[in-house]
């Protein structure tokens, strides 16, 4: 399961509910305080940024990109402090969008953890 939500949210151009709310199932075993339904919020930002809130509070989130339409071009890094450089575990990812890059990051967050 962890290998097919892998490819199916590196092949995805943006992030729905069901693949929102199937991240949270799978990243439950390493983050027992993922929200259960963070699909209920409308907004596929907001909603992620739910998931990170309970998830790794108080990490340092890195946005950055170029907005165009259709798509962006968003690079994102989860990581616990910027203080240091040797944090154990660090996010990256890319997307089309700000939630995929998000979501992408959080999932290589839960997969280095796991």
């Amino acid at each position: 399961m962890t290998q097919d939500l892998t490819d199916r949210l590196a092949a995805a151009t943006s992030l729905d509910s069901d693949m929102l709310a199937e991240i949270c199932t799978a990243a439950g075993s390493v983050f027992p305080e993922a929200p259960a339904h963070p699909e209920v919020l409308s907004d596929p930002t907001e909603a992620v940024m739910h998931l990170l809130s309970h998830c790794l509070p108080g990490w340092q989130i890195h946005l950055s990109g170029q907005a165009a339409e259709p798509n962006g071009h968003w690079r994102c890094s989860l990581r616990k402090s910027d203080a240091h450089d040797d944090d154990l575990v660090v996010g990256t990812a890319t997307g089309p969008t700000i939630p995929l890059a998000l979501a992408r990051a959080f999932w290589d967050v839960v997969r280095k953890s796991g």
